[in-house]
């Protein structure tokens, strides 16, 4: 018997809030290295996770305020596994965020979500573009799924996937979205 995982999409809604907190804290905890940090430490940690999430959720605030934005939850087989957002126009879609909750990844969520995004950017022939931290383990996944650095800060590299009916093509990389 061979049983299909069904992954979808949703909007994000006020109930997802405890569900969200958890998620960008496990994402901080590995960004910032947290989970070395001393048994002593940890109210700091707390503090530091707390104050993360209240300054993403305000820059995807500004960010919903000044572009076309899609922010979903994923959910597999209906239960809520992780976060997808991007914003668009007419000449691209920027990957702002994405993760999988720790207990769901290996499973190819996350590249279902982005192999669903560059379908989406092949249909619309749009850029996809997104910055990804240069000490971040994705970056190997997004360069496996034929993403390449164009441009590069102190901290990140900005990325970009060419649909291939634009290949080719000039392009101007200029994206008007910051990481």
């Amino acid at each position: 018997m061979q049983v299909t995982a069904h992954l979808t999409l949703r909007p994000v809604r006020p109930e997802d809030e405890p569900f969200l907190r958890e998620l960008r804290a496990h994402v901080d905890i590995e960004r910032l290295h947290l989970n070395q940090w001393s048994v002593e430490a940890l109210p700091l940690a707390q503090q530091v996770i707390a104050s993360q999430f209240h300054v993403h959720a305000a820059h995807y605030r500004k960010v919903k305020n000044l572009r076309d934005t899609k922010d979903c939850v994923i959910e597999l087989n209906g239960v809520t596994v992780g976060r997808f957002i991007v914003t668009q126009n007419a000449e691209e879609v920027y990957l702002s965020d994405i993760a999988v909750h720790p207990n769901f990844r290996g499973q190819g969520i996350g590249e279902a979500v982005v192999e669903s995004t560059k379908h989406e950017c092949e249909q619309s022939r749009r850029l996809l573009h997104l910055h990804v931290d240069k000490d971040n383990t994705a970056l190997q996944f997004y360069l496996r799924l034929g993403f390449r650095a164009i441009g590069q800060s102190e901290i990140n590299f900005l990325m970009e996937w060419v649909p291939a009916s634009l290949i080719g093509r000039t392009q101007v990389h200029a994206p008007k979205t910051s990481g």
